[in-house]
């Protein structure tokens, strides 16, 4: 993306008032936090931040760090993951400000925006919706296939990152809420290999994991990495298969769940020439069995799923995809970055369920999705240049090609499509110093999407062909207080793109529009306490455009809708031993204009919680034990655009607080035993109810654990 000149030569006095004027603003609304910034600057002094805490924000693209960011950004270090007994990406995120699990198969919700997009159950398949918040594994968005399909595990993670707030200028599609960027561990040229041995039990039924790794030198320049995650067991659920009226028995051991995923890495160095670096990744994950943690309604501890009531699926997904990223220095920051990737998705369930009302097998069925998807990202850094501009330009290219098909028992086609996708883009950012505090970052996205979509029921057909470009800008401005404190403001724009889909019914074949959300930010951070602490507050306004959402059986358009909030957050070391953090958010959204349906206008947005809150500590206890100890509330929040949804009207989710406990022993200097509790009070939380039907979405009971680190 080229910027004009005039941005690179703009009148510094002008832009000087304009930009001070702003961040005067944004001083101003952060005035509740202010005796924190006072405390913090007394507690500073002078000193130089740390070293040890500067953080590259590998989702920005640009080199910058979390410091410079004027990006929401949650980062979780290797160090940070090896101190948390975490089995999944879902359970770390939940612990960021402003991130709820919940919605269809659980998703991760970031400021109250729908992480699954409009697409809920079989919607997401009839209408190839996408997602809102994106999961992105070493440069490759995961494909949204309408559930937890494919659940993505911590084992052998360097990084991972949540960036909250739109993100669809350096992430493209499927980021318009925000973005899980994960970075896995690269092959090593120094020999090593490491096992874990876990075991965990919920509600009675356990779950065992084995994962390793080995990685090592197969000459002087090529090194590789094998990595294996493998966990199997039962659901905490507790499935009754007493669906039998039909005469389907589809499966012998419902709550069987089996997951694996597999890593193998080469790692191209050559001694003669440092500036390139090359790493090739070949990657294969299965899942197996129930993927939805659905109970029957009116549930309130037993955990207990009848099969001719809930909205029981049993999965069957793999995904191998290969990735290779290519990087060659140019010197002085500058450098080459090429990201080719391959994927090939075959997703699918049985359905098992005959509502109280349903007559014939027409609940039973199978539906399967195959997608195969390929990826080019080139990027140029451009470091800093002459009077310290700071530059990247990138260009990229999306293909993706869908197939659709479920079938009820009786072999007739419940629904069935093709969907086939491709984006170009042209994309980049310029950091622009006017002066000695202040940097203008300025840049965007500029993407051409064609997509030819066709859907049926079997009787009636629909097709439509759609090739748009979406503009999407971005403008921030970062102030350097001091040394220890950065302010910033920041607006950038978001977009899902439109589609046809077919209601839950199967009558009705329908177009939705697509979706804008433009974001206004505020932020300040600042180190405190030596360099060993951080805290910030984010105040963020989130105003949509045709707002994509489930209305009853279909995908509608709200018209006009906003979500606005404040989060808070402070990390710190408290001599040489503890380690604390605390966070919180508050927010509200409405529905503010909606032609469709104008009896919602007023009301509040899908997983739009209006409060989080977060604390935990860890505590070394001499030089082997290590206690830590976290907690989340959430508070209630609607699971509906209706406010008014599920069977008996049932509302509202959430609501709940959880408390998670470990103590860790490292045995020697390769061995380390963990325990864990999780939920400790055994909270029974309901994320969200399943709309029309008999089934509410739950998350896990107390759960135990046992886990043993091995390295060599």
């Amino acid at each position: 993306m080229s910027y004009p000149s005039a941005i690179c030569h703009a009148r510094r006095a002008g832009v000087h008032s304009v930009a001070l004027s702003a961040l005067a603003w944004a001083a101003r609304s952060l005035v509740l936090v202010s005796p924190v910034l006072a405390w913090a600057q007394s507690g500073t002094a002078a000193a130089e931040p740390a070293a040890s805490q500067t953080v590259t924000v590998i989702g920005e693209k640009m080199g910058r760090s979390a410091r410079d960011s004027t990006t929401a950004v949650t980062v979780f270090t290797a160090e940070d993951l090896a101190a948390r007994n975490r089995a999944s990406v879902l359970d770390l995120v939940a612990e960021v400000p402003n991130v709820t699990i919940g919605e269809f198969g659980g998703v991760a919700n970031i400021r109250g925006s729908n992480g699954a997009g409009p697409g809920f159950s079989s919607l997401a398949w009839r209408g190839a919706t996408r997602a809102r918040t994106a999961t992105i594994v070493d440069g490759v968005s995961q494909i949204w296939t309408g559930g937890n399909l494919l659940g993505t595990g911590l084992w052998d993670v360097a990084q991972l990152e949540v960036l909250r707030g739109p993100q669809s200028t350096m992430q493209g599609r499927s980021a318009v809420g925000g973005a899980i960027v994960i970075k896995t561990q690269d092959p090593g040229f120094k020999p090593g290999a490491a096992v874990r041995l876990g075991l965990q039990q919920a509600n009675g039924a356990t779950l065992g994991q084995v994962a390793a790794m080995a990685t090592g030198p197969l000459s002087d320049s090529l090194a590789y990495r094998l990595s294996a995650d493998v966990s199997g067991g039962s659901s905490f659920v507790n499935y009754v298969d007493n669906n039998t009226s039909a005469g389907v028995d589809y499966s012998a051991d419902p709550d069987r769940v089996q997951r694996a995923d597999v890593k193998a890495k080469l790692l191209f160095s050559p001694p003669d020439n440092p500036a390139l670096v090359s790493r090739l990744d070949l990657q294969h994950q299965k899942q197996t069995g129930p993927y939805l943690n659905q109970v029957n309604l009116g549930d309130s501890g037993e955990y207990r799923a009848s099969t001719d009531l809930v909205n029981h699926r049993i999965g069957d997904t793999t995904m191998t995809t290969l990735v290779s990223n290519t990087s060659y220095q140019l010197g002085q920051g500058r450098s080459v970055d090429l990201l080719l990737s391959a994927s090939k998705l075959d997703a699918g369930f049985t359905h098992n369920q005959t509502a109280p009302a349903a007559t014939s097998t027409a609940a039973y069925f199978r539906s399967r999705t195959q997608q195969d998807s390929s990826g080019v990202e080139l990027r140029l850094n451009l470091g800093r240049g002459h009077g310290g501009l700071r530059s990247l330009i990138g260009l990229s290219y999306f293909g993706d090609d869908m197939s659709l098909l479920a079938k009820a028992y009786s072999g007739a086609i419940r629904y069935s499509g093709d969907t086939k996708t491709a984006a170009t883009s042209v994309f980049g950012e310029v950091e622009v110093p006017l002066g000695e505090r202040l940097t203008l970052i300025a840049g965007g996205r500029l993407e051409h999407e064609a997509q030819d979509r066709s859907v049926t029921n079997g009787t009636a057909s629909a097709a439509r062909e759609e090739s748009k470009t979406y503009a999407l800008p971005r403008t921030a401005l970062r102030f350097t207080l001091n040394p220890h404190t950065v302010l910033g403001l920041d607006l950038r724009r978001g977009y899902n793109p439109a589609g046809i889909s077919m209601d839950t019914n199967s009558t009705n074949i329908y177009a939705y529009e697509t979706e804008y959300v433009t974001a206004l930010e505020a932020s300040i951070q600042q180190r405190f306490n030596g360099g060993k602490g951080t805290w910030s507050a984010n105040l963020f306004n989130n105003r949509f455009k045709d707002y994509q959402a489930r209305n009853g059986t279909v995908i509608g358009n709200i018209d006009r809708a906003t979500i606005r909030g404040l989060e808070l957050a402070v990390a710190s070391d408290i001599g040489s031993a503890t380690r604390v953090y605390g966070n919180a958010s508050v927010q509200t959204s409405r529905i503010d204009a909606f032609a469709a349906t104008p009896a919602y206008v007023g009301n509040k947005l899908p997983y739009a919680a209006p409060r989080t809150l977060g604390a935990g500590v860890t505590q070394r206890l001499g030089s082997a034990w290590t206690l830590s100890a976290n907690a989340k509330h959430v508070a209630a929040y609607f699971v509906d655009i209706s406010n008014a949804a599920g069977t008996g009207q049932q509302a509202r989710a959430g609501g709940y607080t959880l408390l998670d406990l470990s103590v860790s022993l490292d045995l020697n200097a390769r061995t380390s035993l963990r325990a864990y509790v999780n939920n400790l009070a055994d909270r029974y939380v309901i994320n969200t109810y399943f709309q029309g039907t008999t089934t509410q979405d739950v998350l896990a009971p107390r759960t135990l654990g046992l886990q043993l680190d091995l390295r060599f």
